[in-house]
């Protein structure tokens, strides 16, 4: 059997605010595999959906650009400390970032790291060179593109680069509103929801059927042991499956500033104000600094203790 951490223990309850009592319980249960705890926590209703990405740690920055309101992007830039993401050779590079993605408008991430970013070589080239500069590791992780150059699309940047969110929306001769400031407003309180309340996919109709399953089992079991026969599963798992739709799908969540409509409502009565019938949000990107990255727990205090005994020596 694997050994349970307190790091272990702490880190499972960061991620579902369960008791620690019962995570370490349920991370004995799950033989030290994370996941599998969670997954034992939700069935026993003592954790909501954890996310992996609350695990995240890195350091950087996650910047937006937006060209002519109808394409946009956003893309992370990491490195090890946050004291580095106020360094000017750090600022600048993800500023001229900014300014190549503007102008080359790269399709994806590779794209991006192979385009001419100076005299001396690509972008690629460059965050080499900046990681011998700075003395850390520099890396353009993360990469993402939305818009077709038709429709409408703005972003929201949270937290000084913490998070950030590109929306499209679409609709009939939504070409010709590009400048007016009511769809302008509506972009980005769209996108201000997207940051706020982390949806995980546009609509129920992206979610894959693994993953709705997957949800439908944990559901089961966690009535079943609460008592509830088998005969009543079958109206109480499709509604609790409508309630987690209206969670981590962007139109089906509750408009934040008016929680009396959805997402998708709100947006249809926006539209037809302006004489777009059909209005609605199309896509979505919302990129989590550090989101999916492990970072190494470290004690900082025997790293310095370190650091200084072997400067001692010298």
């Amino acid at each position: 059997m694997a050994t349970v951490t307190a790091q272990m223990v702490k880190e499972l309850r960061e991620m579902t605010l369960a008791g620690m009592s019962d995570c370490k319980k349920a991370l004995d249960a799950a033989e030290g595999d994370m996941d599998k705890a969670v997954v034992i926590l939700r069935e026993k209703g003592l954790a909501s959906a954890a996310k992996k990405a609350s695990r995240a740690a890195s350091e950087g920055i996650v910047s937006t650009v937006v060209d002519n309101n109808n394409l946009g992007f956003v893309f992370e830039v990491n490195c090890e400390t946050d004291f580095v993401t106020k360094n000017d050779g750090f600022q600048a590079f993800v500023s001229n970032l900014q300014t190549l993605i503007s102008a080359a408008k790269p399709a994806d991430l590779e794209t991006l790291l192979n385009a001419k970013y100076d005299a001396t070589g690509s972008v690629k080239d460059a965050a080499t060179a900046l990681v011998a500069q700075i003395g850390e590791n520099i890396t353009v992780r993360r990469f993402a593109r939305v818009g077709s150059g038709k429709n409408f699309v703005t972003s929201y940047v949270h937290g000084g680069g913490k998070i950030g969110v590109v929306v499209e929306l679409s609709g009939t001769g939504i070409e010709s509103q590009n400048a007016n400031q009511a769809l302008n407003e509506l972009g980005k309180d769209v996108a201000l929801q997207a940051a706020a309340m982390k949806p995980q996919y546009l609509n129920e109709q992206e979610i894959p059927a693994e993953t709705i399953k997957a949800e439908e089992d944990i559901i089961r079991n966690k009535f079943l042991q609460q008592g509830k026969p088998e005969a009543a599963l079958a109206k109480i798992v499709p509604s609790s499956i409508k309630t987690w739709f209206k969670e981590i799908c962007l139109v089906d969540q509750l408009f934040v500033k008016d929680d009396s409509k959805s997402v998708a409502a709100h947006v249809s009565e926006v539209g037809k104000k302006l004489g777009i019938n059909d209005l609605k949000v199309t896509s979505f990107i919302r990129l989590e600094l550090g989101q999916g990255v492990e970072k190494k727990a470290e004690d900082f205090a025997a790293e310095v203790a370190a650091t200084v005994a072997a400067a001692a020596k010298n």
